[in-house]
This record gives structure tokens, sequence and C-alpha cells, in this order.
């Protein structure tokens, strides 16, 4: 049985972590980086050709859409921006987006903005399949 002094002492020997910022401008491998651009290129593409006319239209609806568009947007460019350059804070950014992409894809049809369809269970395995893809990157790099 170790005791408390015992502990610190072996947690102490750890590596120190380093500091946030510093980690966020690691460079990720272009492998990751360049996969995932494609990713959110392609899901992109592949969401707006889906996508169907809006159901429900009131003012309401539609001034959340375009704000929350207006952040998802622009997390995708920060993404596409850090990927490009090569960067962790990238990777970051792209699990970001994704995640808004699935708080969207769900919102949209219990909302009554759009029917439930294909685009939607499009949309949300894909962004799922980056936000993996975002997590798995950023432990292994």
């Amino acid at each position: 049985m170790q005791t408390l002094t015992e502990e610190r002492t072996q947690q102490d020997e750890r590596a120190p972590r380093r500091d946030t910022r510093a980690w966020l401008q690691d460079e990720v491998t272009g492998r990751w980086a360049f996969g995932l651009l494609g990713g959110w290129y392609a899901l992109f593409l592949l969401a707006r050709y889906l996508e169907p006319e809006p159901h429900d239209v009131s003012t309401v609806l539609e001034w959340i859409g375009i704000a929350f568009s207006v952040v998802f947007i622009t997390a995708l460019l920060v993404a596409g921006i850090g990927l490009a350059m090569r960067r962790r804070w990238g990777l970051v950014a792209s699990l970001g987006a994704a995640v808004l992409l699935v708080a969207d894809s769900i919102a949209c049809p219990m909302t009554g903005h759009h029917h439930f369809g294909a685009w939607v269970v499009v949309q949300v395995i894909g962004s799922l399949a980056l936000a993996g893809a975002s997590i798995r990157a950023l432990r292994r790099t």
C-alpha cells in the first residue's frame, strides 16, 4: 500500500503539460488535414445538393437559421484555414463545426423548418463521421 506522499511523487514525475497555445500551434500530418478538408468539401456539396425547400418559413425560424448559418460558416472557414495550414487548431475548429452541424441537422426537422428525410440523415452521419475523424486526429497527432 502506497502512502499519499509516494503517490504525489509519482504524479510529479510525469511529463509537464505543454501550454495550450503551443499545443494548438502544433503541426498535423497532411493526411489528416487534407483528408478532413476533402471530407468537409464533399459533405458541404452533398448537403447543399440534397437540402429541400423549407417547410415552415416563419420570421423567427428564419432569423435563427441565418444566425446559425453565419456561426457555422465562420467555424467552417476557420477550420478550413487551420487545416490548410496543417495546424491543430484547425482540427479543434473542425470538431466545433461538426458539433454545430449535428445540432442544426437535429433542430431543423424538430422545429418544422424542414421535413425529415435523406438530407437530415446524410448530414447527421457525415457530420458525426467528421467529428469522429477530428477527435481521432487530435488524439493521434
